[in-house]
């Protein structure tokens, strides 16, 4: 989850659909029932879109767009927009069960990158300006102790540093990562577990952007970084892996003792970590309780998409394969005799496409939701 997909650039002729959990309306196909087939939505994008989802809201932007497209999940504004609804007459949520729009809060800027967390959600424009909206009561928001909630964009002050970038960032349910062009990582959130590195004794939160210490080997230069629920890990340009936090699902224990040589895709779910190499072959380690480690008669990928408990994946062969926690439909649909673990190669159809009238080209997961985009 908080994870940006991006979505390779394609004539305007796309089809968007997703499929999963739903009930919050985080899917956008305009109710607020879990899906469990492909279904097709209809945002007000171009082509080039990024795909980016919290606990139960989603954004779609392009990059160099200014306007992002917002579903799901309100209650805490971390959707950033006026107009939504409740699920029920007598429910305390917000929700929006289609796609609104949200502009940079400068007429000239445009959206450069959006990443979201469990109820929360952060926005770097293209005039080097930070924003953050929704439900941060440990430091998700990156305001400050004071400042707990924000129901609209509300630019975080003095970040990033004077000379410095945004390269990438990610958010998972409680914390943020950023990696500068400077190569220092900064973060903010929920550190009470390691994830953010050392901190001061007695120190949970990190309510303002914080450089990291790492402990990292002096020559080890950042060029990758992933967020799971407890823990973040980083990786070099020649594939070294260095990882913090939480090790229950033996993340760090189980990480390779080698240079992973050749990646392409860093990426992480709630327990797991996973590598796409250019030979598209999947390493994963970490949480397989459910299905969530890749099978062994995965085809190689073209591409990659982890979610909070799944994963997707594109076949050199260009079929749509699913695995993982599918308990929503976020794995396609499965018969009771199958249940809705998912530890085979499992290919995903899109109904009412005939087969080789398409092509998939782009994926993205989030927390039990899946996307797929065809052309």
């Amino acid at each position: 989850m908080g994870r940006v997909s991006q979505l390779s650039h394609s004539p305007s002729n796309y089809r968007l659909f997703s499929f999963g959990s739903n009930s919050l309306g985080q899917l956008g196909i305009c109710h607020v029932e879990d899906a469990h087939t492909p279904t097709e939505l209809f945002p007000p994008c171009p082509s080039g879109m990024n795909i980016t989802t919290g606990g139960n809201h989603t954004f779609i932007f392009s990059n160099g767009s200014n306007v992002a497209y917002a579903t799901g999940d309100n209650t805490f504004g971390q959707c950033s927009v006026a107009s939504s609804i409740k699920p029920s007459s007598d429910s305390s949520q917000s929700i929006t069960t289609k796609f609104t729009t949200i502009v940079p809060p400068s007429p000239t800027a445009r959206w450069q990158a959006i990443s979201s967390g469990w109820q929360f959600s952060i926005f770097v424009s293209s005039d080097n300006a930070v924003y953050s909206c929704g439900n941060g009561p440990r430091g998700e928001l990156g305001l400050g102790s004071s400042a707990t909630t924000a129901r609209s964009l509300t630019q975080i002050p003095s970040f990033p540093p004077p000379g410095t970038t945004v390269v990438q960032i990610v958010s998972t349910v409680e914390h943020t990562l950023v990696l500068l062009s400077n190569g220092h990582v900064y973060g903010w959130g929920n550190g009470r577990k390691g994830q953010l590195g050392l901190l001061e004794t007695g120190e949970k939160y990190i309510w303002e952007p914080a450089e990291l210490r790492l402990d990292l080997p002096e020559d080890f230069e950042i060029t990758g970084i992933a967020a799971g629920r407890e823990f973040s890990a980083f990786i070099s340009a020649d594939g070294e892996i260095h990882v913090i936090g939480s090790d229950k699902w033996g993340v760090k224990k189980s990480k390779p003792s080698n240079k992973v040589s050749g990646w392409r895709t860093f990426a992480a779910g709630w327990g797991a970590i996973y590598i796409l190499t250019i030979e598209g072959k999947v390493l994963a380690w970490g949480r397989g309780t459910h299905g969530q480690l890749p099978p062994n008669d995965l085809p190689p990928l073209e591409k990659l998409a982890v979610g909070s408990e799944h994963a997707l994946g594109i076949g050199l062969d260009g079929k749509l394969y699913a695995w993982g926690w599918g308990e929503h439909g976020n794995c396609g649909t499965l018969s009771k005799e199958q249940g809705e673990v998912v530890r085979w190669k499992h290919e995903v159809s899109i109904d009412g496409l005939a087969e080789g009238s398409y092509r998939i080209d782009g994926i993205a997961a989030g927390c039990a939701t899946s996307w797929v985009w065809t052309t």
